[in-house]
């Protein structure tokens, strides 16, 4: 009988069938019980990610790349950054575990699926999400954590490092909120048009920096993607499956935007906790070069990476077309049209 087509089931069949091929991965590739192990699951969006907790044993995370996922010679420069950073204990990130054939990654046939779908398995990074930024101290040591990520381009060579190219071209030009009929539908005339404008208005900033600004890059560096440790005192740093290489300041307006979101109705809580991020990132290594001048552009320039992603996702994931995505094309629309009229983005810094 012909498998009914993936795409067609609903959210939740879809994360019970790729539970149980995750079940079987484990169990014919990293020599775990697949049936034993306890499965939590983080999230599913592009990816399927769940918490697996072996009897007795620390927990991994099983991340399967489902929609449009990186090719596999792309996750396996990912896991050698990965373990380059574990190596190095200047921050806490997730090694990944290989198979027993010393393998990164595992292809995953998932039946009725167009899309090529693979595994990769990491160790569990404890502590809690979303670090406690009002807390002392927490600000800075977000901070450390962001400068060590970057400080590790200039201390260990990746020569095949091969991930994507997070830029103007990439993310606006060529983009999926600027390119795709579906995408202009969600974003309306007024907000495509604000969107080309923006793109036009900051593409020659973004190009901007010569190559001490520029390396590898977590890509998606918001607060949810940052772990408090058990120690209080140091900051992990998770889910690296965005990361390529760019410029460092989009992974700085990425956490600061992430933390303005949050912190923008308390006078003066944003502009604290930037003071002190920012205090914690100088200690390790210098800010990119005209910091005050480029932040605005590359706040809008993570703004225009997460329309690529929800524009995407609405019409593919039911989680997110009916709870936080139109409203954040929205509230990214509103602000940019803000910009236009000339008003400061939000996250921006003043004197």
């Amino acid at each position: 009988m012909t498998p009914l087509s993936f795409t067609s089931l609903s959210h939740t069949a879809q994360l019970e069938l790729l539970e149980q091929l995750t079940r079987t991965t484990l169990s014919e590739h990293y020599g775990l019980d697949g049936q034993a192990v306890q499965m939590q699951v983080q999230q599913y969006e592009d990816n399927a990610v769940w918490r697996v907790t072996p009897p007795g044993r620390a927990s991994f995370v099983a991340r399967v790349s489902v929609r449009e996922g990186r090719p596999a010679h792309q996750q396996r420069s990912e896991m050698r950054w990965l373990e380059s950073l574990a190596e190095s204990r200047a921050v806490p990130v997730p090694g990944p575990v290989t198979t027993t054939d010393g393998c990164y990654v595992v292809p995953v046939d998932v039946p009725g699926h167009d899309e090529p779908c693979t595994l990769a398995l990491l160790h569990w990074v404890p502590g809690t999400a979303e670090p406690p930024y009002r807390q002392p101290g927490v600000a800075e040591q977000m901070g450390t954590a962001t400068a060590h990520l970057h400080q590790n381009v200039a201390t260990v060579e990746l020569s095949d490092f091969d991930r994507p190219v997070w830029d103007a071209e990439t993310i606006l030009l060529k983009g999926h909120a600027m390119n795709d009929p579906t995408a202009h539908q969600q974003l309306g005339p007024a907000g495509l048009e604000a969107l080309r404008t923006v793109a036009e208005r900051i593409t020659p900033a973004l190009q901007e920096g010569g190559p001490a600004d520029r390396g590898r890059i977590h890509g998606d560096l918001h607060r949810e993607n940052m772990i408090s440790m058990p120690d209080s005192t140091t900051i992990g740093i998770i889910d690296f499956d965005d990361c390529g290489t760019g410029h460092f300041l989009l992974d700085i307006a990425t956490v600061l935007g992430s933390v303005h979101r949050i912190a923008r109705k308390e006078p003066g809580a944003y502009e604290h906790f930037a003071h002190a991020y920012l205090t914690g990132y100088t200690r390790v290594r210098p800010l990119p070069a005209d910091f005050d001048r480029l932040l605005q552009p590359y706040l809008l320039l993570r703004d225009a990476f997460v329309l690529n992603f929800v524009t995407a996702a609405v019409p593919v994931n039911e989680a997110v077309a009916t709870s936080w995505g139109p409203g954040r094309i929205a509230g990214i629309v509103a602000s940019m049209q803000d910009f236009l009229a000339g008003h400061p983005y939000p996250g921006t810094l003043h004197d």
